[in-house]
């Protein structure tokens, strides 16, 4: 998960900028406040500047191409809410840490224990104008992986409860050897939410037996009824070199027994159509 306020990009694909003839035709002339921009709405953004600026720019519809979708809301309390004027960003980013909750946003992706999540978080506050009439409303959205680098996170489905819909192929994290994709392409890897230590030592002769077995009753919790053919765990587990260096990290996934195999869509069996 990463942290909000950072541009959050599957494909590490660095400086990307929307376009800014694609979308819909919003106009932040046509305010929707703050605070009647509640959980489930569906925000574009048509610059990679307003996606960390205020925003009471319209909500679009949750089928349509969109950028973020808020999944809670947060008041601003304390010494902070008491200033007449709107705190400076650095102040407000310093206060939402943590509040925008990784656990809430899980929930309602509705995500199970081993669904790998890659999400962006970011804190809308209140424009000044707001805040000055009182208002303490902060919105937390969530950002979809990147699927496609010149056009930045995109959907044109609705996030809420989307890890229980075959959908959600398209915000999964998957790989094709080694390439970091979302799980509607083809790929050889699927990530499996359980990333787990090995035993301090010597570097094993055979890294991959251990690691192995360590992941089996998560990828077995992950597949559940899945009844998938010829599938196999692919554990990530370090180098030598990693390893001399104190890291000890395995991190689990599946995906077809055959090395030249790729697979399109999820492989979780809670993910029904």
């Amino acid at each position: 998960m990463m942290h909000m306020r950072t541009y959050p990009a599957l494909l590490g694909a660095a400086g990307i900028l929307f376009l800014a003839g694609c979308g819909p035709n919003v106009s932040a002339a046509q305010g929707v406040p703050t605070d009647r921009q509640g959980v489930g709405t569906c925000h574009y953004f048509r610059t990679t500047e307003d996606i960390y600026d205020s925003d009471i720019a319209p909500p679009v519809p949750c089928d349509q191409l969109h950028r973020t979708e808020t999944f809670q809301l947060v008041t601003v309390e304390g010494p902070l809410a008491d200033s007449p004027r709107r705190p400076e960003p650095e102040q407000l980013d310093e206060y939402m840490k943590g509040r925008c909750s990784t656990e809430v946003l899980r929930e309602y992706l509705g995500a199970g224990p081993r669904d790998s999540l890659v999400f962006g978080i970011w804190s809308k506050y209140p424009t000044s104008k707001e805040w000055a009439a009182g208002v303490r409303t902060v919105r937390c959205d969530a950002s979809p992986p990147v699927r496609d680098k010149e056009t930045g996170p995109m959907v044109d489905f609705p996030l809420r409860d989307v890890m229980l819909r075959e959908e959600s192929a398209a915000v999964r994290v998957c790989e094709r050897r080694d390439e970091s994709v979302t799980c509607d392409q083809p790929h050889d890897r699927e990530e499996v939410n359980a990333w787990l230590s090995l035993d301090a030592g010597p570097y094993p002769k055979d890294v991959q037996t251990p690691a192995t077995r360590m992941c089996q009753p998560f990828v077995r919790e992950f597949l559940a009824r899945s009844k998938a053919p010829g599938l196999v765990i692919k554990a990530k587990t370090p180098t030598k070199k990693e390893w001399a260096e104190g890291n000890r990290t395995v991190r689990c996934g599946v995906g077809p027994a055959d090395p030249d195999a790729t697979i399109t869509g999820t492989l979780s069996s809670f993910a029904e159509g």
